[in-house]
């Protein structure tokens, strides 16, 4: 059938902080994708309805792994809210909506919260738990907590009505707890959990006791972190602010007595956000410079460090370059001025790199060649929000999303299996 996305876009240019907490309003946008080459997919995606909610900025946002969607559903896909909150709503599917192009208001459905008279702070992400039922979702906030839900749950001392509280709460970082994932498990409750935060730590946490996290690494400020599925480690993204010129994107194996660090994405820009995929084995990130770039994980028989081909596992989608026109003076820290004066150009790199130039390959291998973030002007050409596609068959698209306000979808066809289409049909 035809594919959904779920999109969040800030309501305005104006900059802001980690710590900014409270209601206002929000939009969540949902775009019909159609079947993106599946059954001679193609079309152009069309905005189908907008969620309008008065919950705050939304962080991010996550559907429900599987099982959410029935006659009339679609699924159902939890935010990170401004307010502090974990809101989730269940999605009606395209062909009941009775008009295109118009935008909604809804409660929730359900309101995972911490405790009303709780100063949380903002919710900066969340990760929904891929095992049985579903029925965890994780949640880190810029206070430094981590809090753990249990939607299944029939306690009267933590349900009320529509409202959740949580069955965990701990203090994980002394900073702002910049992003989180749970261990996919065939367990029905989740047993570990990786966080990371402005503190410049990134922590293992066994959940069965939070008193002390399994394993601790201080390195540089962590931006974003993704459990791997299958194996006992993550990756791990920084901002390069205490690493300039030394900044890589690594993959951590953890263990009760050691733990190794495999650098695999070199950078010259902080990482703002990165997401993997089971399906591909593929990591991908997005750069302040404008840079989306793809990692292909090696087998899971074979250790990191003792792979010959990592050289060839990194590839870049495309890149970006910001053309200054400056014509009176103005200030280009400033949204407007820099629209007015500046223009992006996106070049889409082949999936072959020795098919470009060798100028070209340098800027996209070596990280000292590679693009910086400009700090003169407005962060126009930053990629904030990087997302694979999770439904099988279409899992090597990649969407990417920036601050100029622009979304841009890439198919990756290198990704894709030469008998997909078998597969899928005999699933």
């Amino acid at each position: 059938g035809d594919q959904v996305m779920a999109v969040v876009a800030k309501l305005d240019y104006n900059p802001t902080s980690q710590r900014e907490e409270g209601g206002g309003k929000g939009l969540i946008q949902f775009w019909r994708m159609g079947g993106l080459g599946v059954e001679g997919g193609g079309e152009a995606p069309t905005f189908q309805f907008g969620l309008g909610h008065c919950y705050g900025g939304v962080r991010g946002v996550e559907w429900c792994p599987s099982g959410g969607r029935r006659e009339g559903r679609l699924g159902l896909l939890g935010a990170a809210c401004g307010d502090g909150t974990v809101r989730v709503w269940a999605i009606p599917t395209m062909d009941t909506v009775q008009e295109e192009g118009r935008i909604y208001q809804k409660e929730a459905d359900m309101s995972l919260v911490c405790g009303e008279e709780e100063k949380v702070g903002e919710c900066l992400s969340l990760s929904w738990y891929r095992g049985p039922g579903h029925n965890h979702i994780a949640a880190s906030f810029s206070s430094g907590l981590v809090t753990l839900w249990d939607m299944a749950t029939t306690s009267t001392l933590l349900r009320e009505g529509s409202t959740l509280l949580p069955r965990q709460t701990w203090l994980a970082h002394t900073g702002s707890v910049t992003g989180l994932s749970l261990c996919p498990g065939e367990e029905e409750v989740p047993r570990y959990l990786v966080t990371g935060g402005s503190d410049r730590c990134y922590r293992f946490w066994d959940l069965r006791d939070t008193g002390v996290a399994l394993q601790e690494v201080k390195r540089g400020l962590v931006s974003g972190v993704r459990w791997l599925a299958g194996c006992s480690a993550a990756s791990v993204s920084y901002d390069d602010v205490y690493l300039q010129g030394h900044t890589q994107t690594t993959i951590m194996e953890t263990g009760y007595n050691f733990t190794k660090y495999h650098p695999i994405m070199a950078q010259n820009s902080p990482v703002l956000d990165q997401d993997t995929s089971s399906l591909t084995g593929s990591i991908a990130t997005g750069t302040a410079a404008g840079e989306v770039m793809v990692f292909v994980m090696p087998s899971a028989d074979r250790m990191v460090e003792h792979d010959r081909y990592m050289g060839k596992r990194t590839t870049c989608v495309f890149r970006t370059e910001v053309v200054k026109e400056l014509k009176d003076g103005g200030n280009l820290r400033e949204y407007k001025c820099m629209k007015e004066n500046s223009s992006l150009k996106y070049l889409d790199i082949p999936a072959k790199l020795m098919d470009c130039p060798t100028k070209e390959i340098s800027k996209l291998v070596e990280a000292k060649c590679m693009n910086m973030e400009d700090v003169t002007c407005y962060p126009m050409a930053s990629i904030t929000r990087v997302a694979w596609n999770t439904n099988l068959g279409t899992h090597h698209w990649l969407a990417s999303g920036g601050q100029a306000g622009l979304l841009r979808i890439h198919q990756l066809e290198i990704l894709k299996p030469v008998d997909q289409g078998e597969r899928c049909l005999d699933i």
